[in-house]
């Protein structure tokens, strides 16, 4: 894998984390939770360290295992489509565990910061992804992936 690419990714996994300890923290305020960004920002380091880890062994586990099957493309693609579907159901089950425990309250309230939170990191994604093609004119898909919690 290209060493760029490699950078890339985790230069957008730090603006990510960012994002969404600034994002957390501003929801945590709005619904008068105790709230820093300190705070924040060790929820989101735990949630997204818990994804790259899950992601890391889903891709180094399934790659080897793909290729000993002898898989078509189009088995793998939907393979890793249920997959991704899997780990989205997973990251939102860490996130309201993650989020109940650090900041104490019902999972009801947990669930509803974690929807947000995760469906505004995907929004966030795809305006990065389409900024890198705007102004850099190529897509960063190869390694995007390997850090990015499907």
């Amino acid at each position: 894998m290209d060493p760029i690419v490699i950078l890339v990714d985790v230069v957008i996994l730090i603006i990510i984390l960012i994002l969404r300890a600034l994002y957390t923290n501003w929801l945590a305020t709005k619904l008068k939770w105790e709230s820093s960004f300190r705070r924040a920002f060790l929820v989101n380091l735990v949630w997204i360290i818990l994804l790259v880890v899950i992601s890391l062994i889903v891709i180094f586990i399934s790659s080897p295992l793909f290729i000993e099957l002898g898989l078509t493309m189009d088995e793998i693609a939907l393979i890793y489509l249920m997959v991704g579907f899997l780990i989205f159901i997973i990251n939102v089950l860490i996130g309201i565990f993650i989020v109940h425990y650090f900041y104490e309250k019902e999972y009801w309230g947990s669930l509803v910061v974690t929807i947000i939170v995760v469906i505004s990191e995907r929004v966030i994604m795809v305006v990065i992804i389409v900024s890198i093609y705007f102004f850099l004119g190529m897509w960063f898909t190869e390694g995007f992936y390997l850090f990015t919690p499907f």
